[in-house]
């Protein structure tokens, strides 16, 4: 099934069955989660998936899927462009006694009621791939934004703060 419209649902028993190759693009403002991680929705997630069935009966799907994000510059707070490249292996269950069954190279994906949302899969593992922590190159942030965001201007340098132990030794020295 080479084309850029995927389908909603699948069956991943049919498509593993027939050995399926999907492949297409979605849009990043279809994923509402996803979307609350990023500083722009503009864009596509190319996705590139091959169904089959393994010597040991799972339904399995391989492939990867890829995109630019926009997400937060965690030094300036301007948007940085992030590059995702997801390498799939995926393994299709009935449920979560299923999924603990899986070899460890294989990500479980439960299906309900036999079939699986495309969309919520590719949002899940996407939400995976962003970078907890994201930032320009050195060179690439807003000055402006980095001189507001140094503690180092906040204070200047020629003020000098009272000694607040100050009273205590004036008293001692008038002890004695």
């Amino acid at each position: 099934m080479l084309n850029d419209s995927l389908p909603k649902y699948f069956d991943p028993r049919k498509y593993a069955t027939q050995e399926v190759t999907l492949e297409g693009r979605l849009p990043l403002r279809d994923f509402s989660e996803l979307r609350e991680l990023l500083v722009s929705d503009e864009g596509d997630v190319s996705i590139h998936l091959n169904f089959k069935v393994d010597e040991d009966r799972r339904y399995i799907a391989k492939g990867s899927m890829s995109t630019t994000v926009q997400v937060v510059c965690q030094r300036c707070m301007e948007g940085v462009d992030c590059n995702l490249e997801v390498e799939l292996a995926l393994g299709f269950v009935y449920d979560e006694e299923h999924a603990n069954n899986l070899p460890k190279e294989y990500d479980p994906v439960v299906m309900t009621e036999g079939e699986v949302i495309l969309a919520d899969m590719v949002e899940q593992e996407l939400i995976l791939a962003v970078p907890i922590v994201a930032y320009h190159e050195e060179t690439g942030c807003n000055p402006v934004a980095l001189k507001y965001a140094s503690s180092a201007d906040d204070a200047p340098d020629d003020e000098t703060k009272p000694n607040p132990f100050s009273i205590l030794a004036d008293l001692k020295a008038k002890k004695s």
